[in-house]
């Protein structure tokens, strides 16, 4: 294993552009793990938490700008995050411990690109979007378009996220709703996770945003749900229908956490509850 440590952000560029199975470590919280148990073998470690153009939170024009290894408890404490996007900021009261908070960063959560992370649901549900940058360019990337496949993304190996890009205006008039569901109330990866937004005028779902996390192999939009609901009444749902198209959306499976038919069926029930609410 090599341990690199770049002078500054375009030496972290250059460093990434010429060498092979590299893994950048800000946290450290998922890395450290996976190589503990052999799931990565000899890689070479570029140490990234030091850059400071890689962190912090800031405004800029109409959006929210947060830099990829900031910690979710810079996130959980930022006063621009709860007053723009307070949805973030009270669905990660639970988020993992004290300690985890501390170290884990919103950049490796996404990076990783695990089934369960907690934050990505909620930024689907915002629309979200990356900036992803390499020696010679940055480009914008949404969210919902990043994952191609379990722990697979868009990124090429000189690429990195830089920052996590949130609209001001992304819950304005919309009421919102978070839920994880784990073995407790707090400190649990998720069984079932889902977060959405939804726009009510006369009665009518005039818009609605659901993102699920732990019943794919990344999280995802639920675009076929969406689209059903969407200009109806609650009378007017018909939950067969949102089974139906619910059923070509996920595909949860049975682990040691849960089995399939159980994580379906609470996801059934949260999407029942927000519509109810």
């Amino acid at each position: 294993m090599k341990f690199i440590k770049p002078k500054d952000i375009n030496n972290l560029y250059e460093i990434i552009d010429n060498i092979d199975r590299q893994y950048l470590l800000a946290g450290g919280t998922d890395i450290n793990v996976q190589i503990k148990n052999g799931i990565i073998r000899n890689p070479n470690i570029i140490y990234i938490n030091h850059l400071k153009e890689l962190s912090g939170i800031e405004e800029e024009n109409d959006s929210i700008l947060i830099g990829s290894t900031t910690s979710f408890k810079d996130i959980i404490d930022s006063r621009i995050i709860k007053r723009h996007i307070p949805l973030i900021h009270s669905s990660l009261q639970n988020f993992a411990s004290p300690l985890l908070q501390t170290s884990a960063t919103i950049g490796g959560n996404i990076a990783n690109g695990s089934p369960t992370a907690d934050v990505i649901p909620i930024l689907l549900a915002l629309d979200a979007k990356l900036e992803i940058c390499s020696k010679i360019s940055c480009r914008e990337v949404f969210l919902k378009d990043f994952f191609i496949g379990y722990k697979k993304n868009v990124m090429s190996n000189n690429e990195l996220i830089t920052k996590i890009i949130v609209a001001k205006n992304a819950e304005q008039k919309y009421q919102t709703f978070y839920k994880k569901v784990g073995s407790r109330n707090s400190l649990a990866i998720a069984k079932v996770a889902i977060a959405g937004l939804k726009k009510v005028e006369n009665e009518k779902i005039m818009n609605i945003k659901l993102a699920v996390g732990s019943l794919n192999e990344y999280p995802r939009r639920l675009f076929k749900v969406e689209e059903y609901i969407m200009g109806k009444t609650l009378i007017e749902i018909d939950f067969n229908k949102v089974n139906e198209y619910l059923q070509q959306e996920i595909t949860p499976i049975s682990d040691l956490r849960s089995d399939k038919e159980y994580r379906y069926h609470v996801c059934v029930n949260l999407i029942r509850t927000f519509l109810n609410e």
